[in-house]
Formats: C-alpha cells, structure tokens, sequence
C-alpha cells in the first residue's frame, strides 16, 4: 500500500542519560514505555501495520529490545495501546468545545476544528488512527468502532437543549461518524493530511444535516461538495446536468 507522501516531521525521542543517573527504575520504564507509545503512529505510518515489526518501534523510540518486552508482550498489545491512548487524546480535544458556544453550530464547528488541526499537526496519528488501526487485526478493529460510538455521544453533548427527537438516534450518530472517519482517512490516503482543517466547512454542513431544529442547517449545494471527488471547477456543471435530469 502506498503510504500519504506529507508526513509529520517529528523528532526522534531523546534517550536517557548514559551511566549513572537519579531516576529510580519505574522511572525509567515509563519514560521508556512513552517513547515506545509515541513511535508507533510515525512507524505504522512509513510501513504499515503489517510490515511494521517491534525492531522498528524500538529502534524509532530509542530504546533497547529487552525495554520493549518489560512493557508490552508483542507488537499488537504495543500498537492496541497505542491506538488507545491516540483516541483518548482526540476525545480530550473533541469533547471541550462541546459545552461551549451558543448554538449547535457553534459547538459542532468548535469540536471539528479542534479535532482536525490537531489531526493535522500530526498527520501519522491521522493515518494510524484512521488508515491503519482499523485493519489492525480483529481486536483493535472492534475497538476502533467502539471509538467510533463513543465519539457519537458527544453529538448529544453539542445539543443539550433539543428535544430527543430532534438529535440523531444513537444508530445514526454512529453513520455520521464514521462518515467523519472515512473522508479523514481518505484525506490521509490522498496526501492531504496536513490539510485536512480545510473540512471543516463542509463537514460542518454535513454534520448540521442530521439534526432538525430551527438553527441554521445545511447550504444547498455544500454536502454535494463533500460527497463529490471532482475538482472545485467541474462543480458548476455537475450541479447544471443534475438540475436539468
């Protein structure tokens, strides 16, 4: 598989002090276990999952074979953790902008902006998150759909207000996100990582569609956008030849 040409530009983890030094050995293993952690979205995203091999992960952390084994038992319990630990933080940053802001739109465009510089900033997370862990083997595959439910929920936190049957059901908050989920990893597998605070926009739109309420809501002609591959300049005569079908 072809691997997203823009990349995150991450320096690679400082080791330890050689020789004798005041950290106490729990010490030393947690710094050791970070630095495994933080190598393995930039190793799963030069190699991917399949290819990559706990020789690369140590080698990028900078931290010996045997610091591998005394904090993990293999690869997979190395990248499911790691996977974990990369959700949590997107749903640090997805869940604050939820309870600020005026209106619905306010809220859901906070939270997609937030999560998307981030994602962004650090486009081998994009892609380890997105690309790569959900075919990551069957165990960090479920768990990345549960992620996927669990983002749903903060759809409720952006609209405390509204009436239940003006939100999106539990089973439909789990279609919109995971139509957030497809366009970033597509965004990824195109090269556009470091671009993707450019969806913003549309996927406000597309995220307004599914709530009824007298708040502003989608601008026609802005999810055929989004749904639509073509370039900006071939918009105008897909939209005439629909409007004349």
């Amino acid at each position: 598989m072809a691997k997203a040409s823009a990349r995150s530009k991450s320096a690679a983890p400082s080791r330890l002090p050689r020789g004798r030094h005041a950290l106490a050995p729990e010490q030393v293993l947690s710094d050791q276990r970070q630095r495994l952690l933080a190598a393995v979205p930039a190793v799963a995203a030069e190699r991917g999952y399949e290819a990559m091999s706990v020789a690369d992960i140590v080698k990028r952390a900078a931290v010996s074979r045997n610091a591998f084994y005394k904090n993990f038992r293999d690869k997979q319990d190395c990248v499911a953790t790691a996977h974990e630990a990369g959700h949590e933080r997107m749903f640090e940053v997805l869940s604050l902008p939820c309870y600020e802001g005026a209106t619905i739109e306010q809220r859901v465009e906070g939270s997609l902006a937030a999560a998307l510089d981030a994602l962004a900033s650090q486009p081998d997370l994009a892609r380890f998150l997105f690309v790569e862990a959900p075919s990551a083997g069957e165990d960090i595959a479920l768990r990345y759909h549960e992620w996927l439910q669990r983002y749903g929920t903060l759809l409720r936190a952006a609209a405390p207000d509204l009436p239940p049957q003006s939100s999106p059901v539990p089973e439909v908050e789990g279609v919109i996100v995971g139509g957030i989920a497809s366009r970033v990893a597509s965004e990824v597998l195109r090269g556009r990582g470091t671009q993707l605070r450019d969806l913003t926009a549309p996927l406000l739109e597309y995220v307004l569609a599914f709530y009824r309420s007298n708040e502003p809501g989608p601008k026609e002609g802005r999810v055929l956008a989004f749904e639509s591959d073509q370039e900006p300049s071939e918009l105008p005569d897909a939209r005439r030849r629909q409007a004349g079908a």
